[in-house]
């Protein structure tokens, strides 16, 4: 069977995780936040790598940056960082099991949090709290919900 492209789907699934990033939320509930978005793309960048490639992730976090009010650049670089090891590693990743993806994806996360303290300090602005340092964790235990959800919604627009 042949799975439809599902263009909707995945431009709703964006738009979702994109207001759940720029959502206020009380400072040490800010901190915990998981990097949403980044888990969204990184399902559709390897589900629909044609159609979710690494210059429609930078627009992406170019649209989150200028939402967030962060350095122009900043989401976007993380997200290229995130989707491009992604892309990279695409065929392996694909066919690991869902929790071995979630491990993946939590160092994947712990990278980006080094990449952020790193641009942050260079910009000189306050670096994120010691808190934030578990949103990784969270990713990783919400990447198997997130993928049986939205694997699950695009299943059933299979052509039979």
């Amino acid at each position: 069977m042949i799975r439809r492209d599902t263009p909707l789907l995945r431009w709703i699934s964006i738009a979702l995780a994109f207001v759940l990033m720029v959502l206020p939320m009380p400072a040490w509930l800010q901190a915990l936040r998981p990097f949403v978005l980044a888990l969204v793309v990184v399902f559709w960048a390897l589900e629909t790598p044609k159609h979710m490639g690494l210059f429609r992730v930078m627009l992406i976090g170019l649209f989150l940056d200028l939402a967030g009010f962060t350095l122009l650049g900043e989401s976007a670089l993380r997200l290229l960082v995130i989707a491009g090891l992604v892309l990279q590693f695409r065929s392996q990743f694909r066919f690991y099991p869902v929790w071995q993806q979630a491990l993946f994806l939590m160092a994947l996360l712990y990278i980006d949090m080094m990449l952020l303290w790193v641009l942050r300090a260079v910009q000189q602005v306050p670096l994120p709290s010691l808190e934030s340092w578990l949103s990784p964790i969270l990713a990783f235990l919400l990447w198997p919900w997130l993928h049986m959800l939205l694997d699950n919604i695009r299943m059933q627009n299979r052509l039979k």
